[in-house]
Formats: structure tokens, sequence, C-alpha cells
């Protein structure tokens, strides 16, 4: 269990470092497009594609981080008032819907990335393949999965932090 933790704090730590330098670039590209357009009088075209597909990425990081600790797919309003016998059934029925949504969603990315692939199809302004931003769709879900996962696992044997709960 100790060995399984410590691959999903790296798993965690790796998606956080996503997230950071996501983030980063998107700031940079979006106040450069700015700066650009108002002093130079020229647009960045390319920053609308990056743009948006790394704002993908970044949705997708931070709710596999969220399922972590229970937070993406939590709805307490009926769980906190169930009897504790309850709880335990109730959060290993809750992941299972949730990694079943999941895994369809991965399915359908993996289809979309393949389907891209196959077809060669490049992005307009960039010229780059689509299914390199199509690709954070199930990388992102996997990395949910994981997490969903991780989550039941902490909380039906209780390893989990109070702070967790």
């Amino acid at each position: 269990m100790k060995n399984y933790k410590k691959i999903m704090n790296a798993v965690a730590a790796v998606e956080k470092f996503i997230l950071i330098i996501s983030t980063l670039l998107i700031l940079v590209l979006t106040v450069g497009n700015v700066f650009s357009r108002k002093v130079i009088h020229r647009s960045w075209s390319f920053t609308e594609e990056l743009v948006v597909a790394v704002f993908v990425l970044i949705t997708l990081m931070a709710a596999a981080l969220a399922c972590r600790n229970g937070e993406l797919v939590n709805l307490t309003l009926i769980t906190d008032r169930l009897p504790e016998k309850l709880k335990k059934p109730s959060v290993i029925l809750i992941t299972v819907l949730s990694i079943i949504f999941t895994a369809v969603l991965f399915k359908y990315g993996m289809d979309k990335v393949i389907t891209q692939l196959e077809n060669g199809k490049r992005t307009f302004v960039l010229n780059w393949p689509e299914w390199i931003f199509w690709s954070f769709v199930p990388i992102g879900a996997a990395c949910m999965i994981l997490h969903f996962i991780e989550y039941c696992v902490d909380f039906c044997t209780g390893n989990m932090k109070k702070e967790d709960k």
C-alpha cells in the first residue's frame, strides 16, 4: 500500500507540475498577444489554438487532482445524512459510476486521437497534428480514473487525513 501511495503522490506531483507550466504558458501567450495587438498592432494568431488546447489540459488535470480528495463529484447533501454503515457502499457506488463515465470519456478521447492519427488532420494556424491536442482528453481521463480509485481505497481503508474527509 505504501508503494501505491508513493506512485500516486508522484503522479499528483507530475499533474501539479503540468498545471503550473500550462498556466504560465497561457499567461505568457495571452499577455503577449494583448501586448502585441496594442503596441505592435499585430495579433499572434496562433495563441487561440494553443490556449484552447491548454485550457482542456488544465481542466482535466485539475479535475483529476480534485478526484484525489473526492472533491470532483461530491454532492454530500444525501451522503452526509446516511448512517455510518451506508457511507462506504455509497462511496463505492459513486466511484464505480464515476469510473464508468470517465472510462467512456477515455474511450471516445482515444477514438478521436486514433482518427486524427489516421486522417493526418492538422491545426489551421500552427499546422500541428491535431491528435496532440486531443491526446489531452484520454490522458486526463486516465489520471481521473487513477485518482477516483485512490480516493475510494483511501476512504474505505480509513487512510484519509482528517482534513480530506
